[in-house]
């Protein structure tokens, strides 16, 4: 069902833990928002990673830097082309990570940041069953159970700054139709 144009055009900066899901919700999410007659598009953080980093692995902070930067570069393109909606999906742990993608962004848009808030079993369960070969590091649990670590850590940060989903239950299409009743109900018709 179409609901009409949005007000403004809307970012949504989806986090959560490695093994949480969040590539599959958020493609979950843009698939429900394009049924509903919104136009939208997802960038996954880590392929933007991967385009520009200089040696294996994801720990090179400068390169997430530059990863965020291009980011907004692109999610500026999909909102110059007509989109109403950019699901960025990533890691933003911090003000600092959500500055860095923010900051380099051109588009004049209302954001929300969405938090899938999983458990380290749910988390594990979903990385030890993920066939992508690129996620063969996040299966072994020690990994992790280092990435949920930082996780928890940060979660008084995103109960503060974002909308937080109890997501250890839920299918990742009712996850993706909880969230865009919420950001769309923030957002109403032009």
């Amino acid at each position: 069902m179409d609901r009409g144009p949005l007000a403004e055009r809307l970012l949504v900066l989806l986090t959560g833990p490695v093994g949480g899901g969040k590539s599959t919700v958020a493609l979950a999410l843009a698939d429900h928002l394009r049924q509903s007659g919104r136009a939208s598009a997802v960038i996954d953080l880590d392929l933007v990673y991967c385009m520009a980093r200089q040696a294996d692995g994801f720990g090179e902070a400068n390169t997430w830097q530059t990863a965020r930067r291009g980011a907004a570069a692109l999610a500026d393109a999909f909102f110059a082309s007509g989109l109403e909606v950019v699901v960025v999906e990533g890691g933003f742990f911090s003000e600092e990570e959500c500055k860095g993608l923010r900051d380099h962004l051109a588009s004049s848009v209302r954001e929300r940041v969405v938090t899938l808030d999983v458990s380290y079993g749910e988390a594990l369960r979903r990385a030890q069953g993920d066939p992508d070969p690129t996620r063969v590091g996040t299966r072994d649990p020690q990994v992790l159970q280092r990435h949920h670590t930082q996780f928890v850590s940060a979660l008084p940060f995103l109960n503060a700054s974002s909308l937080v989903v109890e997501a250890d239950r839920l299918t990742p299409q009712e996850l993706a139709r909880l969230i865009a009743e919420t950001v769309l109900a923030d957002a109403g018709p032009e």
